[in-house]
């Protein structure tokens, strides 16, 4: 693989063929400003939802703005009141983009704006799909756009949820097929990202992000079924999580999502579980292509998308722990106040 040597595979933001000075300089906690004031590209911005949001208000702010479109024009408009962005209306004003950033919810999404705004981009101008996409799709699209338009397609997954985008703290997983492209998104994608990791050719970043979501839910599942017997057995999940935390089979489920998420009862981390699920399926793609033997994930996944078509659209991801406890017959609660609600009312049920 010439394209990444394998130190940059592990944990950097460069590329291969960077100074040492410019990795020094990437590495040293210049990341979020790398687009700044001054930038000579003209950048734009395609879904101000959760994340988006956010992403493209640090875009605006760290590259002296962007321009911005979202499917509600009044979404727009309040970005541009509140972070000095540039709202459009039409897909087609994009076009004057020379680095157009997607932050979509899926990769349907995706093809439909690349499909319009493309014919109206400059030959190497830039699409970056900051969406949780299929590897396939952003392959074909990678391949096609190029052909009929001269237009590089990237895929750039993030990962950090609306917190981490509010903070413009997201790990990012670069995708791409050129990597004088790569280059020269680099410094866009690190106006919104606390790190960026260089993936591959195209598709190699949303496949790297769909078996992370993959592996996050699986994690959340597992520490919820090791509390739950833990709980039928005397002990309480708080006093669980916290020797669990201090040793060897912690995770960051058992540190944030099971404590603030499920004992507090809120399930609102702000991931929707319909997202994940999404997200889950693609890892199932991934898994049947490469390790079609696989046991463990593929079970995890497909739970999610049991619980998925068993909770409403609007619930969050960490739901997924409520149907766990439907099968336990109790709920994951702490302490003395929490102790009558352990026994779910609705008794054990079959996963």
């Amino acid at each position: 693989n010439t394209w990444l040597g394998p130190t940059c595979r592990a944990h950097c933001t460069c590329g291969e063929g960077m100074s040492r000075k410019r990795t020094a300089d990437s590495m040293g906690g210049s990341l979020a400003g790398a687009a700044g004031p001054g930038s000579s590209q003209l950048v734009g911005f395609a879904g101000l939802g959760a994340m988006g949001y956010h992403m493209a208000g640090h875009l605006a702010r760290r590259n002296g703005g962007c321009l911005v479109w979202n499917r509600t024009s009044a979404k727009a408009q309040q970005h541009s009141k509140e972070f000095g962005s540039e709202a459009v209306e039409k897909v087609a004003d994009l076009g004057r983009s020379q680095v157009l950033v997607f932050c979509m919810p899926t990769s349907a999404e995706d093809e439909a704006l690349a499909e319009q705004v493309a014919p109206h981009l400059a030959k190497d101008s830039c699409l970056v799909s900051c969406t949780s996409g299929e590897p396939a799709v952003t392959r074909r699209l990678a391949a096609s756009l190029w052909d009929r338009f001269g237009v590089h397609f990237l895929d750039c997954p993030v990962s950090g949820g609306p917190r981490g985008a509010a903070a413009g703290s997201l790990t990012c997983m670069l995708g791409s097929n050129s990597e004088a492209a790569a280059e020269r998104v680099l410094p866009v994608v690190q106006s919104f990202a606390g790190k960026v990791v260089r993936c591959g050719p195209a598709g190699a970043g949303h496949a790297v992000k769909s078996v992370n979501n993959a592996l996050n839910v699986a994690h959340l599942m597992l520490g919820a079924e090791g509390l739950l017997a833990l709980q039928r057995a005397g002990v309480d999940p708080a006093v669980a999580l916290d020797a669990i935390n201090g040793s060897s089979g912690r995770s960051l489920q058992t540190e944030q999502r099971l404590p603030q998420e499920v004992l507090s009862r809120r399930f609102g981390y702000g991931f929707k579980l319909p997202l994940m699920a999404k997200d889950c399926r693609i890892a199932a793609g991934v898994l049947q292509d490469g390790f079609p033997d696989a046991r463990l994930l593929p079970a995890a996944t497909e739970l999610v998308q049991r619980a998925a078509a068993e909770f409403p659209p609007d619930a969050d991801y960490t739901a997924v722990v409520r149907m766990l406890e439907k099968a336990a017959g109790q709920e994951i609660c702490s302490g003395a106040e929490g102790a009558s609600a352990r026994e779910s009312p609705e008794g054990r049920a079959a996963l």
